[in-house]
């Protein structure tokens, strides 16, 4: 019979032909050295290129291996609300695809999951962090955060870190109740698990500059983030746990 699985790790991805080839092969072969039952779910965007092409392709290599697709590119947050229900895991994680973020830091998510937190998520902001984002996207990184704890009182140092694991529990939860299909997800999921009483830890990551321009643009996206921050904090006030 087959074991049953304990990792669950998703790659949200949108247009990263470039790259999803050699994160595939790294996120396989951090997962194998845990010698735990796990599946890899790339949760395509509606890529425009051939990364759903390049994930089947792998899918012959790695049984572990799985794709959900989004039929047009819908935003984050779709992709993610869409991929994370199939997730067969115990522990569920996601890290954005081209693993800026250090993996090895799942390790001590887990040991903190198995100590009783319900969510457990890597940290720009945290005094140990090491970063080496440019110093415009650091300032956005900060005010966001500090707006965000600011307006919804939830104190969360780094909403935004691509870098997130949880207990099942906790998806079949907080998953139905969030609402947003962008960048925005993040904050809105972490905002009402806290809402819920879900215990939330903060872990200082090792997130790398990899080169290549960021999807998320500040000046652009400072409007949306905003109305986004402002439809939460009305919520707020009818939220019922």
């Amino acid at each position: 019979m087959p074991k049953d699985i304990i990792y669950s790790i998703v790659l949200p991805a949108y247009n990263e032909s470039m790259i999803i080839s050699s994160s595939i092969d790294r996120v396989h072969s951090f997962f194998r050295s845990l010698k735990k039952p796990f599946e890899i779910i790339v949760a395509d965007d509606g890529s425009s290129d051939n990364t759903s092409d390049i994930v089947r392709s792998k899918m012959k290599k790695f049984k572990e291996l799985k794709l959900f697709s989004n039929d047009k590119n819908q935003g984050k947050g779709s992709v993610l609300s869409g991929s994370l229900p199939l997730a067969k895991g115990r522990i569920v994680a996601f890290i954005d695809s081209d693993l800026a973020i250090d993996i090895n830091l799942f390790n001590e998510m887990i040991k903190s999951i198995d100590d009783g937190f319900d969510i457990v998520i890597a940290s720009k902001h945290l005094k140990n962090s090491e970063v080496e984002y440019s110093f415009l996207r650091s300032v956005f990184s900060h005010c966001y955060a500090f707006t965000a704890r600011i307006v919804l009182g939830v104190d969360i140092k780094d909403y935004q870190c691509g870098f997130k694991a949880f207990n099942k529990k906790v998806l079949s939860s907080v998953l139905p109740l969030v609402k947003s299909k962008s960048w925005s997800w993040d904050t809105e999921f972490l905002v009402k698990a806290s809402w819920l009483g879900f215990r939330i830890k903060e872990l200082p990551a090792k997130v790398v500059d990899v080169g290549r321009k960021s999807k998320v643009h500040p000046f652009r996206d400072t409007k949306n983030f905003g109305l986004e921050l402002f439809k939460l904090f009305k919520e707020k006030k009818s939220f019922r746990k």
